[in-house]
Formats: structure tokens, C-alpha cells, sequence
């Protein structure tokens, strides 16, 4: 019997992948796409009809014989809260925004501080769920390290050596995640282009570079998730890079885009930067063999790959979702 239900259980999370895709299926090319039995579909679409997962939306065009139900993830079986930690200069702002399982927004709202405070975080957190009853799910990207919820080190220096994961799951009685802002960023990268070996060096105009590894398709966070931190090369202590941000920003950029390539040799390097425009890291003059020299891909802002990285990262925790068995 426990074979059996293990079984039914992998069936489901077989349709559920399609549908959290977004796309629109009928019974037919679901099973085709998965390959359970038309029967076996009919009775997995009953159980997430009425789990409210997934909605019936219509028929699809006929091509001469009878017409084929369409299904769709229905977008608000549950929302996705977002929260984003920036930091520039002296200024903190805390952006969040709530949006369905297609990615649309729902609300959202910002507050730009001078001090960057644990209640300011939990302020906006709060007001954030009083505006939308429908999140699940609470994804954070934070400028810092984050070892399962625990901020060891962080922009927000108020954050630091506090374990958000804990406090918040205790406090809202939500799915928590957090993530440093750069692995995010790295993420969404990912999820638009589709690149398995991929690294992201984001430069600030403060504090130190952050670097997100995504090698064959996944994140590399490493053991204690300190993958990436490159301001942490023996190579230079924090006076030097203090030093070259000031005077040498494209050598210091050079010196740690070859230092990635050394280590992971990444099909792609995405680069962005508040110091050096875009002119500036594209002409930066490697010192490798040029077999080795990834493609360079300059970016503007991270903002858009902030979102599309909490969007997925949620998404992939919604798949796992128990909750129809």
C-alpha cells in the first residue's frame, strides 16, 4: 500500500510541475508530457480541481473530433510575498510587493531609511500581509550572508547575527526563505537565460563585491553558504580593495572576474556595477588564455533579476506544497 501512495504522490507532483509552468494543458498532453495513463490524469485533475490549484478555463479548438478541456494554475490558490534589501550608501530602503502565481502584482510599497532597523523590516512585513491574506510564502533578498535564515554578516548592520528565518516563522506562521541578494540575482538570471555554468558580480559603490554561482543549472551556495564571497581572497585585505574601488575599480573587477574563471570557469559572467559604466567593464583586458575567457554580459541594475529570482525561488518551493495529498 505505501509503494501505491508513494506512486500517487509522484504522479501528482508530475502534473503539478506542468502546471506550475503556467502554461495551459488538457488531459491529453498531460499525459503524454508525463506519461500517466489518460485515467490516471482525470483522476490527479479531480483532486486539484478540488484542492482549488488548478481552475478549468474552457475548450480548446476543435481540429474535428470533440473538444478538449483546457486547464491552468489557478494564480491565486496562493500569492508570493517579495522583500528586497538594498542598501546605497547611507540609504536603506526595504521594497515589498505581493504578486499571484503568474508573477502579476497584487501590491507593493517601499521604505527608503537612514537606519535600516530590524522593526522596520517587520513594519513593512506586517503591513505587507494585512494588504494581501493570500500570501503563503515569504521570499527575502538580503545584501549579506544567510546561513539557513541566520544573517551572519550584512549591509543592514542592524541585521546582523539576528536568525530571520526563526523569528519570522515564528511571528507570521508563513513559508520563509532568505537569500543573499546577489545568489537571487543570480537565480533570475538563470531562469531568463538558461545557462548552466553562469556567474553574477555584482560591484557596489560600498562595502564589497558579491558574486552568485550557478554551476550546472543550480545554485552553488557551498557548505556554509559563503560561496561568492570574494571580498574574503587573501589576495587583497580590505584596505587594498577600499583602495582600488577609489582609484582602480576596472583592475580590482579584473583581478576577481579571473579569479571565478580560475575556480569554476563559468560559460557566462554577468557583471554590474555602481561604479564603472557599462564602456568600462566590456573593455576590461583579461590576462587569460583567451580559450578560457567567458562571454561577458553587462547589466544595468539587478532590480529586474531580483525579481524574477524570488518569483522562481518561490515558485520551486510551491512545487514541493504537500498540501493537495
Amino acid at each position: 500500500m505505501a509503494k501505491i501512495k508513494d506512486l500517487k504522490i509522484e504522479n501528482i507532483d508530475k502534473v503539478k510541475e506542468c502546471f506550475y509552468n503556467t502554461q495551459i494543458w488538457t488531459k491529453n498532453e498531460l499525459s503524454l508530457k508525463t506519461g500517466i495513463s489518460k485515467t490516471g490524469i482525470t483522476n490527479i485533475l479531480k483532486i486539484l480541481l478540488e484542492k482549488q490549484l488548478i481552475s478549468y478555463i474552457g475548450e480548446a479548438h476543435s481540429t474535428g473530433g470533440r473538444k478538449s478541456k483546457q486547464y491552468q494554475i489557478n494564480k491565486d490558490y496562493c500569492h508570493i510575498g517579495k522583500i528586497i534589501l538594498q542598501r546605497k550608501k547611507e540609504i536603506y530602503n526595504i521594497k515589498v510587493q505581493s504578486v499571484d502565481l503568474f508573477n502579476q502584482s497584487i501590491y507593493e510599497n517601499q521604505l527608503i531609511s537612514q537606519v535600516g532597523s530590524y522593526q522596520e523590516l517587520v513594519e513593512m512585513i506586517s503591513t505587507l500581509l494585512d494588504n494581501d491574506h493570500l500570501i503563503n510564502i515569504l521570499c527575502l533578498s538580503i545584501p549579506g550572508i544567510c546561513e539557513n535564515g541566520y544573517i551572519s554578516d550584512c549591509d543592514f548592520e542592524k541585521l546582523r547575527h539576528i536568525d530571520l528565518k526563526e523569528q519570522f516563522t515564528q511571528r507570521y506562521h508563513k513559508k520563509i526563505m532568505i537569500e543573499n541578494d546577489v545568489n537571487v540575482a543570480a537565480i533570475g538570471l538563470h531562469h531568463l537565460l538558461s545557462i548552466p555554468h553562469l556567474a553574477l558580480l555584482y560591484q557596489p559603490a560600498v562595502e564589497y563585491i558579491g558574486c552568485g554561482l550557478i554551476i550546472a543549472h543550480h545554485l552553488y551556495n557551498g557548505f556554509s553558504h559563503f560561496a561568492g564571497e570574494l571580498r574574503y581572497l587573501p589576495f587583497y585585505d580590505y584596505q587594498i580593495q577600499d583602495e582600488m574601488l577609489r582609484n582602480q575599480p576596472q583592475e580590482l573587477l579584473r583581478l576577481q572576474i579571473e579569479t571565478i574563471c580560475c575556480v569554476v570557469n563559468p560559460e557566462m559572467i554577468c557583471l554590474c556595477s555602481d561604479v564603472l559604466n557599462k564602456e568600462d567593464m566590456s573593455t576590461i583586458q583579461f590576462h587569460l588564455p583567451l580559450q578560457h575567457i567567458p562571454k561577458i554580459h553587462v547589466l544595468d541594475s539587478l532590480d529586474m533579476y531580483l525579481d524574477e529570482g524570488l518569483y522562481d525561488i518561490a515558485i520551486n518551493i510551491q512545487k514541493e506544497d504537500n498540501d493537495v495529498y
